[in-house]
């Protein structure tokens, strides 16, 4: 799978959400969660390999004062993919998943 976008960081109170383009990364990567992937982000100027586990979790709701609630992880093993591409703000990734 290649997917590709720019990555938006909306910070709220508690996790903050990372966007690509107009949909929450990990909504778009969850049917990846707990299978072996071998994961590659191409961004302007660097490139990183990622090995293993995916670990995906997303979720949109209410909370208990009428609120909406999100919660967003990927993480591939020990690696918080969504905490390093926090560092690309603003940039276009391309993300290939095997």
């Amino acid at each position: 799978m290649i997917i590709q976008g720019k990555l938006h960081l909306q910070l709220m109170k508690g996790p903050s959400l990372l966007f690509l383009d107009d949909e929450p990364l990990a909504k778009k990567l969850n049917p990846y969660d707990g299978k072996q992937v071998l994961v590659t982000f191409k961004l302007p100027n660097v490139e990183k390999k990622v090995n293993g586990i995916a670990g995906i979790f997303y979720f949109e709701g209410k909370d208990g004062y009428g609120g909406d609630k999100f919660t967003n992880d990927f993480d591939i093993e020990e690696f918080d993919c969504i905490e390093w591409l926090s560092n690309f703000d603003g940039n276009q990734v391309t993300i290939f998943i095997e």
